[in-house]
């Protein structure tokens, strides 16, 4: 079966929420700094955001989480700007 991509909520701290794509438990965006390339994450745990779980832009440095369904590494629902 191929992989499908959706489109999922990327909520943005000061700025309207936007959309990213996500394959599976992957996802990937653009980053508010509008650095050219985007930046690519996998799901993490249902707790939350860890050192191991948070992307961070190279550009600009603000983090970001991939926010799993319903258990730890589970398909992507959502991509929420940290700081």
């Amino acid at each position: 079966m191929p992989q499908t991509q959706r489109l999922i909520p990327l909520v943005k701290l000061n700025a309207p929420d936007e959309l990213a794509v996500a394959t599976g438990n992957n996802a990937s965006w653009h980053c508010c700094c509008e650095r050219r390339l985007p930046l690519l994450g996998k799901s993490g745990q249902l707790k939350g955001p860890s050192e191991n779980t948070c992307v961070i832009c190279p550009n600009c440095e603000k983090k970001y989480f991939v926010a799993p369904d319903g258990g730890d590494y589970k398909r992507a629902v959502k991509v929420v700007q940290l700081a």
